[in-house]
């Protein structure tokens, strides 16, 4: 932490003492026979206008202007100048300005309001977020969707995974609590695509060693818009095949103060409990003159608070084992798993961003983001075994097994997930050339510690009949609720840490010039990157098992609530008796090291030194490229090299021929490659609403930081074996793009288009059950399930996006408030892995849509969404018979708001109103593998604006 601090630091006075060099020989360089041009860019009650479109008539010259509204037009000839400005929702303007050599002078915009058939409608936040997203969208270089604060504001999404599901080509996974967490793109796996905050990547710290942050971790409150970009350019990292999810954070934009406050309470119907939000954003530019009259200094801080009381039922079967009991083969559900868990979350989220104006063309922007969540978590479970070639097919249809095992189990564990971010970044002119740079700082950490505390019965008669139902239940014993069954048995005090960082440093110059009567710009830069991402065990991590008296032991000393729930899944099944989480966990305190209680050494070293590993890869990177503007046209060509070096280091163990730990022997790989990705893009106005885009691009996707770890981790509770695989390349990938979109005079689009991606070496999971001849030592795992991740040959994605925001203002009456919000992406994939041919590509779902339908009339304002995702392969087997799949799943919500005052509203918001439940299948869906419920929620408040 020091040296990275101490290295923060040293980049940061490199980049202010080159900022503060730049700004006082600026005007020695400036040429005498252009000038600059800067301003901001209002709307008629002051609101600033990003991505609107700004250039000089006459001429293909021009900008968009930023989150902040403001503009820069550099190397403008001298003398008198009209500049255009366009933004959709409001009347183009024309000004004059007189440019001087070598001075810049100011130009600010206040637009006037265009609303054409809105008129007879409140135009709403939501709707001013969308016009903001559809400019910026509009007049971007790449294929990409912008989501602003506003626009977010109109879905009752807590996080930012929740937040992007709304958009086309992109599906996400749920956290244990049913909120969105993880984000993937386009059909491809989640590793595909980067998770950025200000242009830079943030570093994931799930236990999975996913690169990728989880996104459930940072509030939507806290950023000002959101973009995801699918086609890359060649200033952007390269390693992001399906594309970068980049989170902004807002600046000061405005002169007079800014306030919003917004408070709510909530109810969470699965665990009956309420929940309390709060949120709070302020912002003020200051210090205004002739030079700078959008003020020298802006300040902008927010905050965000989340606390609920959640949780989820679930059902596991995650080992079916083929077995013929005399009429065919068929697959068994060998372990079956009943989960309760309940969970106190709480949320936070803040930001900082500072921004100062040395003069008009040399300014500096620091921006601080923390989020955290912070998970209590008690869950409790019960497992059924009955290994299946001790099973027994009776003439009724009963499976029947004298020697079945019953397991009760309870969980008490904390989850402290945070990520940090610093950047600070600035831009100057010297002469014709423009420059900007910048250094960033992102550490993450997750530091999970609980307990899993077992008790098992010994040999009982088990007995199922129905192996094809979600509710999978065994019987012939009161193994739910005879408490004398159990014993205390195994238990593993699985405390881990994972930690990434991420220390980027980043340089850029681009030069603008004309070819004939066209405008153009030329840009080049460099990159450094150091990315270091951890996992490891604490010395306090303990694995141990009862060696007491079985009647001291039994379950009956240790019983807790009779009923822990007797609606289970949804009312499907109960639960019974739980373990009283106290009197077990203290028991274990009190005689742990002694005879009760003996620490197993060998087990404790293997958890602990199996887990290991330290990953650092070092990426530099240098790209040019050229954009120019032929009246409609825009062409845009460029390369960019990636060199990375990866150094991964983890530990080999070496077991006798019981299983047990015998030596640890650290491991080391190391490795190199560069890459060279070449980018060509095109965007033709049709007209001056349509137009059209096309790209070719290369990326590559490096393989999740575990995958990669020379080692082997066994988990003894989940009966598992994960290897890592230090030979995993990374993936390549050719990309072809068109779009075609068409811009609504009443605030929508209708969007539509086509891509493809060859990728090779894609990486994909595997899991097989162990035979116990796959690798030296096997034989001990018999049964177990053994993950691996692999590099595949090729695959080939093609997809289909659709796109439609319309305002439906042709209606008549009150129905010209009618709002549509739709899209559907179509993708298809065949890809060859090692041992199969012409497969789904893993993670690739063929179809998802989003639908809302909005009302807005005066002051109210109704909306409800759908969701839909379709099925995707999660983890492939070894045929189509043992692959497992998450099936289709379809989300409900709704919202409501009512504007009290132009400052003040109150809002309700309802979220999965159809109790939709995630389910993963094992081959056929009549395989249940997992099924997580959580029923609905919502909240309701009040929002203050100021």
């Amino acid at each position: 932490m020091k040296n990275l601090l101490k290295n923060l630091s040293a980049f940061r006075g490199l980049l202010l003492g080159m900022l503060a060099l730049a700004g006082s020989v600026c005007s020695v360089f400036a040429q005498q026979n252009t000038g600059n041009i800067k301003g901001q860019i209002t709307g008629s009650s002051g609101e600033i206008l990003p991505g609107a479109s700004v250039f000089i008539k006459g001429t293909t010259y021009g900008v968009a202007t930023d989150l902040s509204g403001n503009y820069t037009l550099l190397n403008v000839p001298v003398g008198e100048q009209i500049i255009s400005v366009v933004y959709m929702g409001f009347k183009s303007s024309e000004q004059n300005v007189s440019v001087v050599g070598g001075r810049t002078v100011f130009l600010n915009v206040r637009m006037s309001s265009d609303d054409l058939n809105l008129s007879e409608v409140t135009v709403t936040a939501a709707q001013e977020g969308q016009r903001k997203a559809l400019n910026q969208q509009r007049n971007s270089d790449n294929i990409k969707q912008v989501i602003s604060a506003d626009l977010m504001g109109r879905f009752p999404d807590l996080n930012v995974a929740e937040s992007l599901q709304r958009l086309p080509g992109v599906t996400i996974g749920r956290n244990s609590s049913g909120e969105g967490a993880t984000v993937q793109m386009r059909g491809t796996p989640g590793n595909f695509t980067n998770i950025n905050v200000n242009g830079e990547q943030i570093m994931g710290t799930q236990e999975d060693g996913s690169r990728n942050a989880q996104l459930d971790v940072i509030p939507v409150n806290v950023l000002s818009s959101m973009e995801v970009v699918k086609t890359l350019t060649p200033d952007l990292d390269g390693d992001a095949i399906a594309g970068v999810i980049n989170m902004k954070t807002p600046t000061a934009s405005s002169l007079q103060p800014k306030l919003s406050v917004d408070l709510g309470a909530g109810y969470n119907n699965l665990r009956s409990n309420l929940n309390g939000i709060g949120n709070i954003s302020a912002g003020k530019r200051f210090f205004a003159n002739d030079k700078n009259p959008n003020g020298r200094l802006g300040i902008m801080a927010t905050g965000s608070y989340f606390r609920t009381k959640n949780g989820y039922d679930e059902i596991r079967a995650q080992v079916w084992e083929a077995n013929d009991y005399g009429k065919g083969s068929i697959y068994f559900p060998t372990d079956i798993r009943l989960l309760y868990v309940e969970n106190q979350r709480t949320r936070t989220g803040t930001s900082a961003t500072i921004d100062y104006s040395f003069s008009p063309t040399t300014n500096i922007i620091a921006n601080v983001m923390y989020s955290n969540h912070f998970n209590e978590l008690t869950r409790y479970r019960k497992r059924t075994r009955m290994q299946t070639a001790r099973n027994v097919l009776t003439e009724q249809g009963e499976y029947t097994n004298s020697r079945g095992r019953g397991y009760n189990e309870i969980k008490s564990a904390t989850e402290d997930n945070s990520s940090l971010n610093f950047n600070i970044q600035g831009e100057t002119v010297i002469g014709s050339v423009k420059l900007d740079a910048g250094v960033f700082m992102n550490e993450s950490e997750f530091v999970n510690r609980s307990g899993i505390y077992n008790f098992i019965t010994g040999n009982i008669p088990l007995a199922i009949s129905d192996i094809s139902t979600d509710y999978l239940s065994a019987y012939g014993t009161d193994w739910k609720n005879n408490a004398s069954l159990y014993t205390y048995n195994t238990v593993e005090r699985d405390w881990w840490n994972t930690k990434g960082k991420n220390l980027t440093a980043r340089l850029n110059a681009s030069v603008p010039y004309k070819i004939g009567n066209n405008s153009a710009f030329f840009k080049a830069g460099a990159k450094v990157k150091r990315m270091h991402n951890q996992r490891s065990r604490p010395d306090e991590t303990v694995v141990t098992t009862y060696a007491g008296a079985a009647a001291a032991g039994n379950l009956t000393n240790f019983s807790g609530n009779p009923e822990i729930s007797s609606d289970l899944l949804d009312g499907n099944t109960n639960f019974g008796l739980g373990v009283d989480k106290d009197k077990t966990i203290s028991f274990l305190d009190q005689n742990l090291g002694t005879a009760l209680f003996p620490i197993n050494v060998g087990a404790t070293r293997n958890s602990i030194d199996s887990y290991y590993y330290d990953a650092v890869e070092t990426v530099s990177s240098g790209y040019i490229m050229n954009r120019i503007q032929f009246n409609k046209l825009m062409f845009l060509v460029g390369a960019r090299i990636e060199q990375t070096k990866v150094d991964y280091k983890g530990n080999v163990i070496q077991t006798d021929v019981d299983g047990n730990w015998v030596s640890t022997t650290p491991n080391q790989k190391k490795n190199d490659y560069i890459k060279v990705l070449p980018n060509i893009q095109f965007k033709y106005d049709l007209d001056k609403s349509s137009l059209l885009r096309a790209a070719l691009t290369y990326g590559y996707s490096r393989p999740n930081f575990v995958d990669l770890v020379p080692g082997r981790v066994i988990s003894l509770l989940s009966e598992t074996v994960t290897d890592g695989n230090p030979e995993l390349q990374p993936a390549f990938a050719t990309n072809f793009d068109l779009m075609y979109e068409k811009y609504l005079s009443n605030l929508g689009i209708i969007s539509g288009g086509l891509f493809y991606k060859k990728i090779n070496k894609f990486q994909y999971n595997s899991v097989f059950a162990l035979a116990g001849d796959e690798f030296e030592g096997a034989e001990r795992y018999t049964g177990w399930r053994w993950f691996r991740t692999l590099n595949g040959n090729t695959a080939n994605v093609y997809g289909m996006e659709l796109n439609l925001q319309a305002n439906l203002t042709f209606l008549p009456g009150i129905l010209k408030g009618l709002s549509v919000l739709a899209n559907y992406t179509y993708t298809h994939s065949n890809a060859d892995a090692q041992f199969r041919k012409d497969l789904r590509l893993p993670g690739q779902a063929k179809h998802t849509a989003n639908g809302s339908l909005s009302f807005n009339h005066k002051r109210l304002t109704m909306q409800a969404n759908l969701n839909y995702n379709g099925s995707y392969t999660v983890l492939l087997g070894d045929q189509d018979a043992t692959d497992v799949i998450r099936h289709d799943r379809i989300q409900i919500d709704a919202n409501a708001s009512y504007r009290i005052t132009d400052k003040i509203s109150i809002y309700a918001e309802a979220q999965n109103i159809g109790k939709a439940p995630q389910v993963d299948y094992f081959g056929e869906r009549d395989r249940i593998y997992q099924k997580q419920f959580y029923s609905f929620w919502g909240r309701a408040g009040v929002k203050l604006r100021f």
